[in-house]
């Protein structure tokens, strides 16, 4: 046992020293379901156009944007460049490099932005179309087609995965509501390997909810993904309690999806806007209905009542907040929370939820208490996945507490390998999600 314990330490000192080394950047965060810090996320937006000298990701706006996120106890943001298709049935996918759109430079520039205030990014690139079509109509006609598909995506995807890998980005979302195209597993596989192959952090997929079900690679990924636009209401302005009740089949729904794959659910996108009929259609964007704040809010704080307790939870990326501290406000009725009662119903729940240590198990937040100058859970309970030939190692802390005898320090990174690595399985997700100690 001890020489199998050197051989998977040998093997994590090569894997870090390939790769740049991600310490999480959060100094307060909630512990999710795979011992890694929850996301208190928000979809981050880049002002676009002539705006986007001065108010675009990485100006001095977008630090001042970033600051106010993090006084809000935001641990997360997502920031999504966009990339181009003429029409559903196109082959080619066009991303621009320079303009006012999310370049390569602005990208490096946000992400340490976000990092020097101690907030982690998932990279989360977008298919654009014109209106009326979207993302979800992307469908090639021939084999063909979609073999030429695939490779336009391919090199789109691959380009952000190493600038992911460069900027040192703690994961990456591989594709957004692409609904019509992952029926096509074998393609979607070989590309996760390839992803694999250039970035190391953790991988997910926001799914759309037609897809999220049956979506059949989930296994490949680190976290099921998804846009959670549910409907919760068929009328207008229903209240809160409603909506909670609302949440009920979709959470249950969810945690089976959780244990079928044995992977932690992560909202990639939630979002409200500030109107009459958000809960029931929150996916439509159009000027014809009245601004309800009280709605929004009461959509907050019914999910973070009836889903962000959730074991199997991961986090939320909420949809959206600006680059510019310049929209928002009272007749605002665009899904930005800024200066509404959204606002305070966020940073509510994601300050009492940075700083509560009751989340954690007995004996991490026992050796957390006895280390008054270092209170972050992730440097007492983490998971780091490394990829190399489909082999993942990672980590556990509490188990290394449990069983310190099949655990080692390896360098100074903090990080504890488990001597014997073997692929999670669905029975011991669901243990960890039994566990009375969570």
């Amino acid at each position: 046992m001890r020489r199998l314990g050197s051989v998977a330490a040998l093997c994590l000192l090569v894997l870090l020293a390939s790769s740049p080394v991600r310490p999480s950047q959060n100094t307060q965060a909630t512990v999710g379901p795979t011992g890694v810090a929850k996301h208190n996320g928000v979809a981050f937006e880049h002002a676009w156009g002539r705006r986007a000298a001065s108010f675009g990701y990485g100006t001095a706006a977008s630090g001042d944007s970033l600051t106010k996120l993090k006084d809000l106890g935001v641990t997360w943001i997502s920031v999504t460049p966009f990339g181009f298709q003429r029409k559903p049935s196109d082959s080619v996918i066009r991303w621009g490099r320079s303009g006012g759109g999310e370049t390569d430079e602005r990208l490096r520039a946000v992400v340490t932005q976000a990092h020097a205030r101690g907030i982690s990014v998932m990279l989360k690139p977008h298919i654009w179309l014109r209106p009326p079509a979207w993302v979800g109509m992307v469908a090639s006609q021939t084999e063909a087609d979609w073999e030429a598909w695939f490779a336009s995506y391919r090199t789109f995807i691959l380009h952000f995965a190493v600038l992911a890998e460069e900027t040192g980005i703690e994961a990456l979302c591989i594709g957004n509501e692409l609904k019509e195209t992952t029926h096509r597993e074998r393609e979607w596989r070989d590309l996760i390997a390839d992803i694999r192959g250039v970035y190391n952090g953790d991988l997910t997929y926001g799914a759309h909810a037609d897809e999220l079900w049956t979506l059949p690679f989930w296994d490949a990924v680190d976290y099921i993904g998804v846009s959670a636009y549910f409907s919760l209401a068929n009328r207008p302005s229903p209240t809160r309690a409603e909506m909670v009740a609302a949440w009920h089949p979709h959470v249950s729904r969810l945690g089976k999806l959780s244990a079928q794959w044995d992977r932690p659910v992560l909202f990639t996108e939630l979002g409200y806007r500030s109107v009459d009929f958000a809960a029931q259609y929150p996916w439509k964007f159009d000027g014809t209905t009245q601004v309800n704040l009280e709605l929004q809010a009461d959509a907050y704080s019914a999910f973070f009542e009836a889903v962000w307790p959730q074991p199997w939870f991961a986090g939320v990326h909420w949809w959206k907040w600006r680059s510019s501290l310049e929209d928002g406000g009272p007749g605002n009725d665009d899904y930005t929370p800024r200066l509404k009662p959204a606002e305070d119903v966020l940073k509510h729940f994601y300050k009492r939820e940075a700083t509560g240590w009751q989340h954690l198990d007995p004996l991490t937040r026992q050796r957390a208490d006895a280390s008054p100058g270092n209170h972050d859970p992730n440097q007492v309970q983490r998971v780091r996945r490394r990829h190399t030939q489909g082999c993942a190692l990672g980590v556990l802390t509490r188990r290394a507490a449990e069983q310190p005898e099949s655990f080692e320090r390896v360098g100074e990174c903090e990080l504890l390998t488990q001597k014997t690595v073997d692929k999670p399985t669905p029975s011991n997700f669901a243990a960890r999600l039994q566990s009375p100690q969570r």
